[in-house]
């Protein structure tokens, strides 16, 4: 990725002296429950921490929607002491609370403290004779996760003294439509949730004590894997590999979909797929990875060329670049809608003639209505429309044919006439140095290396969003959002001039060979 990482200058490995009673809080607590190692290192080893920018600005959008959620709750009285004022935050909370509830019914980021444990409330309601908690989700959805962070926070409340009675969700309604400038009424949905938090509330107590153990003692020793990744992408992942034994170039972690069987070949002491003995692969995609990995012999079916020949030209190469909003910003779109505000497209003519065109506004205005009229105008009415994952382009369109019915007949029938290039390869090619993935990015280098994405200065779909983000924000100077510009139409562009070559590129006759058992090299 080229997205920008904050790094901060990591602190010498080894153990540091430990606080005599460290303090927990609710994000802490669900680090420890993820794992014991990153809450020890967020709380000794803290400029450890590295979150890019795309993670940073997904905090930005659900802290956007935190913010407009509390007008949406009805307004209140904000606590505003940050998490670097802790106690400032206990003394305001504690003053708007001595007020009556006719005064303040409504706190928002409200601190408590108790055995150690802070937490900071989203909203808590106060009623007669008894508070309401709700928190705030920028999701559109009940998880697991937020019902524990319900209940850390219900039993600080009520071991601080709170009469506590009822736990809310808040969240995204993603059948809201943004239909009247300004008005969000009806975007949050709130569950009531007090059930599944007070069947959780009893283990609450030593889940603390456990964690202040783990706080208070050495570095637990925690090796990587599929826990760093749920339930959430842990931002010390590239801490704690850079200090564990350099894994094997080809490890069994490149089997797709193959969590247990992994799990599994670990514990039987396979760590390098090219070790791992045939028997103990079921699934025909395992067993080419692990043959062409081994043989270092690219797996090519005798099919693949036949089928990239009956391509029908004119062709043309398809990519959408798209934004989702928590918070919908134009009218007619919902929450996470994935609305496509640039494409590329390359056609290629049966003599080889190539030509690229592009749409991309960066006005900040709408720019659904202009993509569809430039998409219909440039695809015109014939041909097959490459594609590199056919369930993302055609929903961009039918979502767009939805939108704007008089074109909806166009639109459907541009659908009709995709040809998806990626279950093409899934199925008829594979190279070791994709490592078990057949995205975009891991097949090219292996067919047109020199097509490298490392020349461009965005180098994934994650940048372009920001990239997108920065250009149409009205303090973005009009020299930097031409050159914002200028940079996503060059990655939109290579994106779909890669899928130009992959789907030009011929297995040379002597890996068709090698397949069948012949002694010819690889080219």
């Amino acid at each position: 990725m080229n997205a920008t990482v904050r790094r901060t200058k990591p602190a010498a490995p080894g153990n540091k002296p430990k606080p005599a009673t460290p303090r927990l809080s609710k994000s802490r607590i669900q680090s420890g429950r993820q794992c014991h190692k990153r809450l020890w290192l967020e709380i000794h080893q803290p400029d450890a921490i590295q979150w890019d920018d795309s993670a940073q600005a997904r905090l930005d959008q659900g802290t956007a929607f935190g913010e407009l959620a509390r007008d949406l709750l009805g307004g209140g009285l904000l606590i505003e002491a940050d998490h670097r004022h802790f106690d400032q935050a206990l003394a305001q909370t504690r003053d708007a609370l001595s007020c009556s509830r006719s005064r303040l019914p409504r706190l928002f980021e409200a601190a408590f403290e108790f055995q150690g444990v802070r937490v900071r409330v989203d909203a808590l309601e106060r009623g007669r004779n008894s508070d309401t908690l709700i928190e705030v989700k920028s999701s559109t959805g009940v998880k697991d996760e937020y019902l524990w962070d319900c209940a850390i926070q219900a039993w600080v409340l009520r071991g601080a003294g709170r009469p506590l009675r009822q736990i809310a969700l808040a969240h995204v309604n993603n059948q809201f439509v943004y239909t009247r400038e300004g008005d969000y009424d009806g975007l949050l949905a709130i569950e009531d949730i007090t059930a599944e938090v007070e069947a959780l509330l009893p283990s609450i107590p030593a889940l603390v004590a456990e964690l202040k153990r783990v706080a208070k003692g050495d570095l637990p020793r925690i090796s990587t894997g599929a826990h760093c990744h749920t339930p959430y992408e842990c931002p010390l992942l590239a801490y704690c590999q850079a200090r564990e034994p350099k894994l094997p170039d080809y490890p069994v972690d490149v089997l797709p979909r193959g969590h247990a069987l992994i799990a599994q070949l670990r514990a039987q002491g396979h760590v390098d797929i090219r070790t791992v003995p045939d028997h103990l692969l079921t699934r025909d995609t395992h067993k080419r990875i692990a043959a062409a990995t081994r043989d270092n012999k690219p797996f090519v079916s005798d099919e693949f060329a036949s089928i990239l020949d009956a391509i029908a030209y004119p062709r043309f190469h398809l990519d959408f670049e798209t934004i989702q909003y928590v918070v919908p910003r134009w009218l007619g779109t919902r929450p996470f809608e994935q609305l496509p505000f640039q494409f590329s497209c390359h056609v290629e003519d049966r003599g080889g003639t190539l030509r690229q065109e592009a749409f991309l506004d960066v006005s900040g205005h709408p720019p659904l209505a202009a993509l569809v009229d430039r998409l219909i105008e440039v695809v015109g009415k014939s041909g097959p429309i490459l594609v590199w994952n056919q369930g993302f382009e055609g929903r961009c369109i039918r979502e767009l044919a939805a939108r704007f019915p008089e074109k909806r007949k166009a639109l459907l029938r541009i659908v009709d006439r995709l040809v998806d290039l990626l279950p093409i390869f899934r199925e008829h090619y594979y190279h070791r140095d994709m490592l078990g993935s057949w995205s975009i990015k891991a097949v090219l280098p292996t067919i047109a290396p020199d097509l490298d994405y490392g020349d461009l200065d965005i180098g994934d779909g994650g940048a372009v969003q920001l990239a997108y983000l920065e250009a149409i924000a009205p303090d973005t100077t009009a020299r930097r959002r031409e050159e914002l510009r200028s940079q996503m139409l060059a990655y939109c562009e290579r994106d779909t001039l890669a899928m130009v070559r992959l789907s030009q590129w011929r297995p040379a006759a002597a890996v068709r060979r090698a397949n069948r058992g012949g002694r010819a090299k690889a080219s």
